[in-house]
Protein backbone atom coordinates (compact mmCIF):
# COMPACT_ATOMS: atom_id res chain seq x y z
CA UNK A 1 0.00 0.00 0.00
CA UNK A 2 1.25 3.62 -0.87
CA UNK A 3 0.77 5.72 2.06
CA UNK A 4 1.58 9.65 1.93
CA UNK A 5 1.94 11.06 5.00
CA UNK A 6 1.66 15.04 5.25
CA UNK A 7 3.18 17.04 8.30
CA UNK A 8 2.49 20.59 9.37
CA UNK A 9 5.60 22.38 8.29
CA UNK A 10 5.13 25.71 6.42
CA UNK A 11 4.43 25.88 2.49
CA UNK A 12 5.00 22.37 2.30
CA UNK A 13 5.23 21.51 -1.15
CA UNK A 14 2.81 18.49 -2.10
CA UNK A 15 2.61 16.32 -4.92
CA UNK A 16 -1.10 15.93 -5.89
CA UNK A 17 -0.45 13.17 -8.03
CA UNK A 18 0.66 10.73 -5.61
CA UNK A 19 -0.74 11.76 -2.76
CA UNK A 20 -4.19 11.68 -4.36
CA UNK A 21 -2.97 8.04 -5.30
CA UNK A 22 -2.29 6.79 -1.82
CA UNK A 23 -4.03 6.27 2.01
CA UNK A 24 -2.88 9.90 2.90
CA UNK A 25 -2.48 10.67 6.77
CA UNK A 26 -2.90 14.05 7.98
CA UNK A 27 -0.68 15.16 10.68
CA UNK A 28 -1.90 17.91 12.68
CA UNK A 29 -1.38 21.62 10.45
CA UNK A 30 -0.48 18.85 7.50
CA UNK A 31 -4.63 17.82 7.86
CA UNK A 32 -5.56 21.24 7.41
CA UNK A 33 -3.03 21.81 4.46
CA UNK A 34 -4.76 18.94 2.92
CA UNK A 35 -8.47 20.04 3.26
CA UNK A 36 -7.36 23.50 1.80
CA UNK A 37 -6.24 21.48 -1.38
CA UNK A 38 -9.48 19.52 -1.53
CA UNK A 39 -7.78 16.14 -0.44
CA UNK A 40 -10.02 14.18 2.74
CA UNK A 41 -7.53 12.46 4.71
CA UNK A 42 -8.43 9.10 5.54
CA UNK A 43 -7.08 9.90 8.81
CA UNK A 44 -6.19 13.39 10.76
CA UNK A 45 -3.94 12.78 13.26
CA UNK A 46 -2.25 14.92 16.17
CA UNK A 47 -3.03 17.43 19.27
CA UNK A 48 -3.82 20.27 16.77
CA UNK A 49 -2.30 22.67 18.79
CA UNK A 50 -0.59 24.88 15.76
CA UNK A 51 -4.42 25.64 14.15
CA UNK A 52 -7.60 27.31 15.63
CA UNK A 53 -10.73 26.30 16.88
CA UNK A 54 -12.41 26.62 13.28
CA UNK A 55 -9.59 25.32 11.01
CA UNK A 56 -9.87 22.38 13.35
CA UNK A 57 -13.78 21.79 12.85
CA UNK A 58 -12.79 22.07 9.10
CA UNK A 59 -10.19 18.89 9.83
CA UNK A 60 -13.45 17.38 11.74
CA UNK A 61 -15.86 17.92 8.88
CA UNK A 62 -13.41 16.31 6.09
CA UNK A 63 -11.14 13.75 7.87
CA UNK A 64 -12.43 9.87 7.77
CA UNK A 65 -10.75 9.10 11.10
CA UNK A 66 -9.81 11.86 13.33
CA UNK A 67 -6.90 10.72 16.21
CA UNK A 68 -6.82 13.68 19.07
CA UNK A 69 -3.40 13.16 20.77
CA UNK A 70 -2.54 15.07 23.94
CA UNK A 71 -0.31 18.05 23.64
CA UNK A 72 2.35 16.31 26.44
CA UNK A 73 2.95 12.94 25.07
CA UNK A 74 6.81 10.24 24.40
CA UNK A 75 6.32 10.78 20.79
CA UNK A 76 5.66 13.60 17.75
CA UNK A 77 2.89 12.93 15.41
CA UNK A 78 4.31 12.39 12.71
CA UNK A 79 6.15 9.41 14.67
CA UNK A 80 2.60 8.20 15.88
CA UNK A 81 1.29 8.53 11.94
CA UNK A 82 4.25 6.04 11.25
CA UNK A 83 3.67 4.01 13.37
CA UNK A 84 -0.17 3.97 11.91
CA UNK A 85 1.53 3.13 8.68
CA UNK A 86 3.01 0.41 9.90
CA UNK A 87 -0.14 -1.81 10.95
CA UNK A 88 -1.58 -0.83 7.41
CA UNK A 89 1.20 -3.16 5.48
CA UNK A 90 2.75 -0.11 3.45
CA UNK A 91 5.12 -0.74 0.70
CA UNK A 92 5.64 2.78 0.01
CA UNK A 93 5.26 5.43 2.64
CA UNK A 94 5.98 9.13 1.85
CA UNK A 95 5.85 12.14 3.75
CA UNK A 96 5.41 15.59 2.78
CA UNK A 97 5.95 19.00 5.24
CA UNK A 98 8.63 17.20 7.21
CA UNK A 99 11.58 19.56 6.24
CA UNK A 100 11.95 23.45 5.99
CA UNK A 101 10.32 24.20 9.27
CA UNK A 102 11.69 23.94 12.74
CA UNK A 103 15.29 22.43 12.24
CA UNK A 104 14.97 20.38 15.44
CA UNK A 105 11.50 19.24 14.01
CA UNK A 106 13.23 18.01 10.54
CA UNK A 107 15.98 16.33 12.57
CA UNK A 108 13.92 14.73 14.32
CA UNK A 109 11.97 13.07 11.33
CA UNK A 110 15.42 12.14 9.68
CA UNK A 111 16.07 10.37 13.03
CA UNK A 112 12.82 8.94 12.12
CA UNK A 113 13.79 7.67 8.73
CA UNK A 114 16.61 5.40 10.75
CA UNK A 115 14.18 4.55 13.63
CA UNK A 116 11.52 2.70 11.05
CA UNK A 117 14.33 1.60 8.28
CA UNK A 118 15.08 -0.63 11.72
CA UNK A 119 11.91 -1.77 11.51
CA UNK A 120 11.66 -2.71 7.79
CA UNK A 121 9.30 0.36 6.89
CA UNK A 122 10.61 2.23 3.82
CA UNK A 123 10.10 5.67 4.00
CA UNK A 124 11.01 9.09 1.84
CA UNK A 125 10.84 12.57 3.00
CA UNK A 126 10.28 14.75 0.13
CA UNK A 127 9.97 18.30 -0.37
CA UNK A 128 10.82 20.51 -3.74
CA UNK A 129 14.01 20.33 -4.09
CA UNK A 130 15.11 17.24 -2.09
CA UNK A 131 14.32 13.47 -1.62
CA UNK A 132 15.66 11.60 1.75
CA UNK A 133 15.71 8.12 2.66
CA UNK A 134 17.78 5.70 4.66
CA UNK A 135 18.93 2.41 3.41
CA UNK A 136 19.92 -1.24 5.43
CA UNK A 137 22.76 -2.87 4.65
CA UNK A 138 22.79 -5.41 1.50
CA UNK A 139 22.28 -4.87 -2.57
CA UNK A 140 20.20 -1.98 -3.89
CA UNK A 141 19.17 -0.93 -7.22
CA UNK A 142 18.21 2.62 -7.01
CA UNK A 143 15.89 4.62 -9.46
CA UNK A 144 17.22 7.58 -10.04
CA UNK A 145 14.27 10.09 -9.07
CA UNK A 146 15.75 13.05 -11.25
CA UNK A 147 16.85 15.33 -8.97
CA UNK A 148 20.84 15.79 -10.36
CA UNK A 149 22.90 15.42 -6.83
CA UNK A 150 22.94 12.73 -4.78
CA UNK A 151 25.00 12.41 -1.48
CA UNK A 152 25.51 9.65 1.19
CA UNK A 153 25.90 9.67 5.04
CA UNK A 154 26.81 6.93 7.61
CA UNK A 155 23.91 6.67 10.47
CA UNK A 156 24.70 5.34 14.18
CA UNK A 157 28.15 3.39 12.44
CA UNK A 158 30.78 3.18 10.24
CA UNK A 159 28.98 1.70 6.71
CA UNK A 160 31.11 -0.90 5.53
CA UNK A 161 32.60 -2.03 2.17
CA UNK A 162 30.54 1.02 0.93
CA UNK A 163 30.49 0.62 -2.99
CA UNK A 164 28.66 2.68 -5.67
CA UNK A 165 28.01 1.64 -9.45
CA UNK A 166 26.95 3.92 -12.23
CA UNK A 167 27.57 7.29 -10.58
CA UNK A 168 30.01 9.79 -11.58
CA UNK A 169 32.41 9.18 -9.04
CA UNK A 170 31.86 5.15 -8.35
CA UNK A 171 33.76 3.94 -5.13
CA UNK A 172 34.48 0.52 -3.87
CA UNK A 173 34.83 -1.15 -0.35
CA UNK A 174 34.52 2.57 1.37
CA UNK A 175 34.67 2.68 4.89
CA UNK A 176 32.00 5.65 5.66
CA UNK A 177 32.27 7.05 9.22
CA UNK A 178 29.62 9.42 10.92
CA UNK A 179 32.01 12.26 10.38
CA UNK A 180 32.71 11.54 6.88
CA UNK A 181 31.52 13.93 4.29
CA UNK A 182 33.37 12.45 1.23
CA UNK A 183 30.21 10.69 -0.26
CA UNK A 184 28.25 14.49 -1.56
CA UNK A 185 27.02 15.70 -4.56
CA UNK A 186 27.62 12.80 -6.85
CA UNK A 187 25.71 12.49 -9.93
CA UNK A 188 24.31 9.96 -12.87
CA UNK A 189 23.20 9.98 -16.26
CA UNK A 190 21.89 6.64 -15.74
CA UNK A 191 17.78 5.95 -14.81
CA UNK A 192 19.16 3.67 -12.07
CA UNK A 193 22.48 2.83 -10.14
CA UNK A 194 23.99 0.44 -7.75
CA UNK A 195 24.45 0.94 -3.85
CA UNK A 196 25.98 -2.12 -1.51
CA UNK A 197 27.27 -2.04 2.04
CA UNK A 198 27.92 -4.82 4.72
CA UNK A 199 26.81 -3.19 8.21
CA UNK A 200 25.50 0.31 9.18
CA UNK A 201 22.20 2.49 7.94
CA UNK A 202 23.17 4.87 4.65
CA UNK A 203 21.02 8.34 4.65
CA UNK A 204 20.60 8.69 0.74
CA UNK A 205 19.83 12.25 -0.15
CA UNK A 206 18.48 12.92 -3.75
CA UNK A 207 18.83 17.17 -3.94
CA UNK A 208 18.75 20.31 -6.83
CA UNK A 209 19.11 23.56 -6.13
Amino acid sequence: MKIAIISGAPNAWLDLEHIKASFVIGVDRGALTLVEHGICPDIAIGDFDSVTESEFAKIKDSALELVQLPSEKDETDTEVALNVAMTKEATDVRIYGSLGGRIDHSLANIRLLLQFAKKGLPITLVDERNHLMVLASGQHEINHPGLPYISFFALESTVTNLTLNRLKYPLTNYELTQDDIRCISNETTESSFFVSFDSGYLLMIFSRD
